[in-house]
């Protein structure tokens, strides 16, 4: 399975620096940023840490079923004296924020929206680890850990997530057609495998 996850946090360095701190205990195997930048942590073939307590189906612990994205997304954000803020307090424009409601909530919340990508005729992230690991399906994290997690939210289209990646051939854009460009401080493995 390919499993989506926002970060919770606004900064791809502070999120690769979590993951890469051992008292995280977590990890994932690719982070995406706002920016479309890639930074690959854990080879595809290794067990990433990012599913926590998870099962689909008659799978248990999804860690070991899986490849972890995370997006760098504040993911639900809380209104103060007029502005959208992160869980820990920094605020996000408003023209970053969508209004919805939660399909586990019924009062709406502000969400950090998802940077639209070039259009891109092939995406090669997607297009690769699909091709290289055939996955079953493309699940959001609140669908696997449901009660514990919230992500991808909301301001994310997961509808659309397993017909483009598991055999969709439209154009449209989409968060996972980003500018295919690794980090070279953090890379693992190649990102094809």
């Amino acid at each position: 399975m390919l499993i989506i996850h926002y970060t919770a946090d606004l900064s791809m360095e502070k999120t690769v620096a979590w993951f890469q701190d051992p008292r995280a205990n977590a990890s994932a195997h690719i982070v995406i940023g706002r920016d479309g930048k890639l930074t690959q942590l854990v080879p595809f073939n290794h067990k990433a840490w990012h599913a926590g307590k998870s099962a689909w189906g008659n799978l248990e612990g999804l860690n070991s079923h899986s490849i972890g994205i995370e997006l760098v997304n504040g993911g639900k954000l809380r209104r103060a004296d007029r502005k959208w803020l992160t869980w820990y307090g920094v605020q996000v424009p408003d023209s970053e924020v969508v209004e919805a409601t939660h399909p586990k909530e019924i009062v709406p919340a502000g969400w950090q929206i998802y940077p639209r990508p070039r259009l891109r005729p092939l995406c090669p992230p997607r297009l690769a680890l699909h091709e290289r690991y055939a996955f079953l399906d493309i699940m959001a994290t609140m669908k696997v850990a449901p009660g514990r997690k919230t992500d991808p939210g909301p301001a994310f289209a997961m509808g659309q997530l397993p017909r483009q990646v598991l055999g969709g051939n439209d154009q449209e854009s989409f968060i996972m057609c980003v500018p295919l460009t690794v980090s070279a401080a953090t890379e693992v493995g190649a990102i094809d495998g």
